[in-house]
């Protein structure tokens, strides 16, 4: 049983001491703040104060974990065991900077609780990061602070077991548009004919009526290769489905239509399903609910995980509107135009609500990679593939979880994706 010398205790010490200890290592632990107890225990023991007693483990506390507010505060970056770290100090700290308010810093996401200028979408933008900003948003430095702690803990105290950790791999993919032609109505298709007729885009015109001449299947209709890819690599995949009201933003299929019901039912037999909360949750959480129980009536099971659509959400009040609804498993922890750590992690967390200094049973999944961040006039492709490599490497050494999001679209054999797949088969193939 490690002990832990604290001068008192707080809702954030808490959180991130379970987010350690017993989620990321399993260890029993209890916390003391009684000099005399700590002097005299005679197993593992280490003190999380502002001061040294004598030769003990020490970790100096900055004084981040024992507030109770928000506030804006200089974050200084310092490079130390070749990464960076947050709250760096003095000397007489044994590891050289506080990881208990670095991580809990990372994974609350405390930026994203500031003032800020939203995108055109409302969201949180990766530019504003303090990752960003300071050059580690490819670098899961969380994990990687977690790993130099317990190799400087496992020299004090080689006795202490630590559970392993093993790289894990999770392919999701989100279907906002299930079909490029197929399941519309004739109104709706006509119109889109008569559009492509005006921009040219006579690909298009043709391409629809092959599918519906039946001498084609529908270009976007990739769910028998996804199921051979999926079933031939024993993955664990993910479908979250957009199943709202259409709007601007949210522009699938009718959740109604025999095609939406039979994909469905027919990806539930190789993979999850998740709900994909539309673009307007966001301002109508109510829809949650009601896009959920949608899916749970069409596949007959209870739906616990989900993506916003856009990747748009808000601190604290999207992740409580989840769970609200009954969503024990979130994907949504990405920037939707820069891959990599938003949260620092590429390992699973609980959801802290900062705002309420309350710590859920939301659990976040970080997302390391979507294609959308990549699929822009200025990117290379092979310089894309070479960086989801790296990024393959980067959970790899942290032992944590890669996930990525691609669409259907991405993933088909149409002339304007083709590359994506073909990028998609190399990321499967180079995770095994």
């Amino acid at each position: 049983m490690l002990l832990i010398y604290l001068p008192k205790t707080s809702s954030r010490i808490e959180y991130v001491f379970e987010f350690l200890f017993r989620h990321e290592w399993e260890i029993d632990y209890i916390f003391t703040s009684d000099k005399a107890t700590f002097d005299n225990y005679q197993q593992e023991k280490f003190n999380y104060s502002s001061s040294r007693f004598g030769d003990e483990f020490f970790i100096k506390a900055s004084p981040l974990l024992y507030e109770n507010f928000i506030t804006k505060r200089e974050i200084i970056i310092h490079d130390k065991y070749d990464t960076k770290v947050l709250f760096a100090n003095d000397e007489s700290c044994d590891l050289g900077f506080d990881i208990f308010s670095a991580i809990f810093y990372m994974v609350s996401r405390y930026e994203e609780y500031l003032p800020f200028t939203p995108d055109k979408y409302g969201r949180y933008k990766a530019s504003d990061s303090l990752a960003f900003q300071n050059n580690f948003l490819q670098i899961p430095v969380v994990n990687i602070w977690i790993i130099l702690f317990k190799n400087i803990l496992l020299k004090k105290f080689p006795d202490l077991i630590i559970k392993p950790s093993a790289f894990k791999a999770i392919v999701t993919y989100d279907i906002d548009v299930a079909y490029q032609f197929k399941g519309r109505s004739f109104v709706r298709n006509l119109g889109s004919t008569i559009n492509d007729l005006v921009k040219l885009k006579f690909k298009n015109i043709f391409s629809r009526a092959k599918t519906f001449l039946k001498l084609q299947k529908d270009p976007w209709d990739v769910y028998e290769y996804l199921s051979e890819t999926i079933i031939q690599n024993n993955l664990q995949s993910i479908f979250f489905f957009l199943l709202a009201d259409k709007s601007t933003n949210d522009r699938n299929l009718n959740y109604k239509h025999p095609l939406m019901k039979k994909l469905i039912n027919r990806i539930k037999t190789f993979s999850e399903i998740g709900i994909h909360p539309s673009f307007t949750t966001s301002s109508f959480p109510e829809k949650i609910i009601i896009e959920k129980d949608r899916l749970e009536k069409i596949s007959n099971i209870e739906i616990t995980k989900s993506r916003q659509h856009f990747l748009k959400f808000n601190l604290p009040q999207t992740y409580n509107f989840l769970l609200a609804a009954g969503i024990a498993e979130d994907y949504s922890m990405a920037f939707p135009d820069k891959e990599g750590f938003r949260a620092g992690t590429c390992k699973p967390f609980y959801f802290y609500d900062l705002k309420n200094e309350k710590p859920t049973n939301l659990k976040i999944f970080p997302v390391t990679m979507m294609e959308g961040s990549f699929i822009k006039p200025d990117y290379d492709l092979a310089q894309s593939l070479q960086q989801i490599f790296k990024l393959i490497n980067e959970v790899r050494k942290a032992e944590g979880t890669f996930i990525s999001i691609w669409h259907n679209h991405t993933v088909s054999q149409t002339s304007e994706y083709l590359a994506w797949k073909n990028i998609h088969d190399k990321m499967i193939q180079y995770l095994f």
